[in-house]
């Protein structure tokens, strides 16, 4: 991680992508609605490797360590900032396990250890103000917090009550949003558009924007305007060039953070009943799906990035690349993000159709 010792945002921005994406992925586009307007504005990706080819529960469970010990590392260092939780698609799994707490069958017929639930009275908990993800493989039907024309439909790996439960704690700041031609918060569905998966940030992020600052009450103060990079950090992988085996295997826990959590990991013996009949068959079905890479896995010199905005031009800066210094400048202070077909598992096919995540 960069230093971030006298570098603290007002609003920071901590940021989860989807299966096959760069940092900092589609949410880029996010991030610069979001922060414009806003005089000390920012955003950090969770480190954690999106290897198409890595198994499934590892990067889930990896970046929800790397979620819970570098939110706490920011909020340790800066505890008057806003902090902000955004997901897509894995990362919005991500996301809401850091919240409700993770485990569970997930893609490549493994099962996630059990990370524990964020809790809201404590630090960094208590300086979270808004939390939002599009495209939620975990989304789960009918929850208070769910928005979209999908709120009523389960994605992939619906969650058991024990989470459910925990993360209703964070319900009045939070949105998960689903469309309800997505086939990844909507899975099983007879009619899905893939486009639908892929476009969320090209159709929502300005309404997305307003409603992270309505709810973490944030008030622009100039008209400024910011520009992120459309890639900080790795390439996307050519589907055509890359093996076609399933990921296979178990986890490797964070024993250190383990310890610091008290958490008891899962065995074999110990894997509870599902809460749902799809659950465990979605993740058979999923086991046997070919599979191919992303990205290679980041360094965590690439996670931290402050914006530094300026008059008239839109200025993005990626503490993790160059120095606070050394501003990227965006002409004209239009987005400079590439929107296209790559990201999450969209190689992926399955009964006759992509399936990404």
């Amino acid at each position: 991680m960069a230093d971030r010792s006298g570098s603290c945002d007002d609003v920071h921005m901590f940021l989860a992508r989807g299966n096959n994406e760069a940092y900092p992925g589609r949410q880029a586009a996010l991030v610069e609605a979001t922060c414009d307007g806003l005089a000390s504005c920012g955003y950090e990706n969770l480190v954690y490797s999106a290897l198409y080819t890595d198994l499934s529960c590892q990067t889930t469970y990896d970046g929800a360590v790397a979620g819970n010990v570098q939110m706490a590392a920011y909020a340790a260092l800066c505890p008057h900032s806003k902090l902000i939780m955004a997901g897509y698609s894995q990362g919005a799994q991500i996301m809401t396990d850091i919240l409700g707490g993770g485990g569970g069958y997930s893609f490549n017929g493994c099962y996630q250890p059990e990370t524990p639930p964020l809790n809201r009275t404590t630090s960094p908990g208590n300086q979270v103000a808004a939390v939002i993800v599009f495209g939620d493989t975990r989304h789960t039907a009918n929850q208070p917090y769910n928005y979209g024309n999908g709120s009523n439909l389960n994605g992939w790996f619906p969650r058991p009550a024990s989470q459910l439960a925990a993360l209703d704690a964070w319900t009045n700041i939070t949105r998960d949003w689903c469309v309800q031609t997505d086939p990844i918060c909507g899975a099983n569905q007879t009619y899905y558009n893939v486009e639908t998966h892929l476009g969320y940030y090209n159709l929502y992020s300005n309404a997305a924007a307003s409603w992270l600052k309505s709810i973490a009450t944030l008030t622009a103060t100039s008209a400024f305007t910011t520009a992120v990079p459309t890639s900080l950090s790795g390439t996307i992988q050519d589907y055509a060039t890359v093996p076609t085996n399933t990921p296979s295997g178990t986890v490797t826990l964070d024993t250190t953070w383990t310890d610091t959590t008290y958490i008891t990991p899962c065995t074999a013996l110990s894997y509870p009943t599902p809460s749902f009949s799809s659950e465990t068959a979605n993740a058979t079905v999923m086991a046997n799906v070919s599979t191919v890479t992303a990205l290679p896995k980041p360094s965590a010199s690439s996670a931290v990035n402050h914006i530094t905005s300026s008059v008239a031009q839109g200025l993005a800066s990626a503490s993790g690349i160059a120095a606070a210094s050394t501003p990227v400048v965006q002409t004209g202070g239009s987005s400079n993000v590439v929107i296209n077909m790559s990201g999450i598992f969209s190689g992926l096919i399955m009964m006759g159709f992509a399936m990404l995540y």
